[in-house]
């Protein structure tokens, strides 16, 4: 294996073009291995993390046209950037089936005016953020995330606090947001603001202040270009100062007040005018119920997590002679328990018995909920039950409760949804998007290295492979299964064994692997299931250690 450092020089050094930095001012960087920092003329790569300090701000020109300002004090990673479409002096932009922009809002925020990759393929293009998904159709429009380090514009209320989560507003254009709650589209002139713990999209009437003062959020023409007067703190935006270099109004503090409304008004004290003498016209925020149905949630009333999901688990030496353990069902409402953030804290699934397995009640108990992850396309979250005591009841009111102090207890959930409908033909090779770190049973906590799957549906089988690093050892692993109608399972589950596990070059070891496929989740073949979520647990040969966890793939 590669040092580290070097394998993270090779990744750079194969990493493709996305852009280039047209502005940069105080601290920018490109968290790459070495990282750099960036100015003015510099090329930006395909999964760079770019950076800005305090005071500090960015303009990126990508490949397809697209221009973003990244305001001070965030990060956003490049995670894919396919752009084969070319430009001629009498041809306007055009992209290929093949061009893709998937980018992450990690921290701070940002506006976009977009390019040409997502304008006539909206799967094309993905924002991610830590509350769900962003797409566009041909737009401008800004994001900001607030985790605890956002303030108010002076002279706006500043002694309210401003609460966590993601600030959309649109300049121009449509864009949509998703999540496993609900989807929301946004049109020119609209805002909406998504919470980072309840999650629920809620449209806004007027620009949330993170929003209103647009000074880290202008285009400029260049760092040479005289920059514009200093700001009045006290001055509101004005929707008709169309004073943008790029011909836009670089404002945002446009909003639409009805006519009969009063445009100054503030009648909740917030600081935010709010129009009052009519009612601003709201857009949609459209929810699935547990049948799938879409239904308006816009006044507010939000439907408590239903419909099915499938969960898996895994863990070290559980129940009969204390093996290791994989094992997924299929629950029904009543069958899970989950915390305000849709993360697990109860279910049912298989229990190892004398006879095979019992379905048992898995309850978190005086056990933590750690590594909690979301994959906001597959609808998959992830997670892992740590110290302390689950609490397990089988059947008969037998009390097998696990202790947690040395081992954890991995688990994957899908979303609320049904089962996804499962080809007969094709291969479908899915590619790591999450994990929870693997723990053995001596408690240590290592790292998911590698991991690939491959679900052959015209022979029903399927092949997974690992590689963890873990309490200075390396584990490798190497299994086949078989999905669920072939066994008798439901038929998007499937289960299957390691043959192969080694640790330090030395076999002999063995595993057991399980999970499921699940739906939504991008797809170059909408025939396939979008996302497969996996738990798995691991001997060595002597049967001396194990070591469990959980993983999530995607984009078949």
């Amino acid at each position: 294996m590669l040092p580290a450092v070097l394998l993270f020089a090779c990744i750079a050094a194969n990493a493709q073009e996305a852009g280039s930095v047209i502005f940069a001012t105080g601290s920018v960087t490109a968290e790459r291995e070495p990282p750099v920092s960036l100015a003015k003329g510099d090329v930006v790569l395909e999964r760079d993390v770019v950076a800005t300090g305090e005071a500090s701000r960015a303009q990126l020109l990508m490949l397809d046209g697209a221009k973003i300002a990244i305001r001070p004090s965030s990060r956003l990673r490049i995670d894919e950037y396919v752009f084969a479409g070319d430009q001629d002096a009498d041809a306007a932009v055009v992209t290929t089936s093949n061009d893709r922009s998937v980018t992450s809002l990690i921290k701070g925020g940002f506006r976009t005016i977009t390019g040409a990759i997502g304008k006539d393929d909206e799967e094309a293009y993905e924002v991610r953020t830590p509350v769900g998904v962003l797409g566009i159709r041909g737009t401008d429009y800004s994001a900001v995330f607030c985790n605890a380090d956002c303030n108010w514009v002076p002279g706006v209320n500043p002694n309210a606090p401003i609460e966590d989560g993601l600030y959309l507003g649109v300049t121009e254009g449509i864009i949509f947001f998703r999540n496993e709650i609900a989807d929301l589209e946004l049109r020119t002139g609209e805002y909406a603001f998504i919470p980072l713990v309840a999650r629920v999209p809620t449209p806004l009437d007027a620009p949330p202040p993170v929003l209103i003062d647009d000074n880290d959020l202008r285009f400029d023409p260049g760092a040479d270009a005289p920059q514009p007067p200093p700001r009045d703190p006290d001055a509101r935006p004005d929707p008709g100062d169309d004073d943008g270099p790029m011909g836009f109004d670089s404002k945002l503090g446009t909003r639409r007040v009805p006519e009969t409304g009063a445009a100054g008004a503030d009648a909740d004290g917030d600081g935010i005018p709010d129009g009052e003498g009519g009612d601003t016209p709201k857009q949609p925020v459209i929810a699935t119920d547990p049948d799938g149905t879409p239904i308006d949630i816009t006044p507010g009333d939000v439907p408590p997590p239903a419909g099915d999901r499938t969960i898996s688990y895994s863990s070290g030496p559980l129940g009969i002679a204390d093996s290791i353990f994989s094992g997924t069902l299929l629950n029904e409402p009543a069958q899970y328990r989950l915390d305000s953030a849709f993360n697990l804290t109860g279910f049912d699934a298989p229990y190892p018995s004398r006879t095979g397995s019992v379905n048992g009640m898995f309850e978190l108990g005086t056990a933590a909920n750690v590594e909690t992850g979301f994959d906001s396309m597959t609808v998959m979250r992830w997670g892992r039950w740590s110290g302390g005591t689950a609490t397990i009841t089988l059947p008969g009111m037998i009390d097998a409760s696990q202790d947690l102090t040395n081992q954890s207890l991995h688990w994957v959930s899908s979303g609320a949804s049904t089962a996804p409908v499962m080809p007969i033909t094709g291969v479908a090779n899915y590619t790591l998007i999450g994990a929870s770190a693997p723990t053995d049973d001596r408690g240590n906590v290592g790292v998911l290295g590698d991991a690939s799957f491959v679900a052959d549906f015209t022979n029903m089988i399927v092949d997974s492979t690992l590689t963890i690093d873990i309490n200075a050892s390396t584990w490798t692993a190497q299994g086949t299964g078989n999905i669920g109608a072939a066994t008798g399972l439901p038929a998007h589950l499937f289960q299957g064994t390691y043959l192969n596990v080694a640790v330090d070059g030395i076999g002999g070891g063995t595993g057991v692997f399980s999970g499921f496929f699940s739906e939504p989740g991008p797809s170059s073949d909408p025939t396939f299931p979008g996302g497969v979520g996996l738990t798995y647990s691991l001997q060595d040969g002597l049967g001396a250690s194990s070591v469990s966890g959980a993983a999530v793939f995607g984009n078949p």
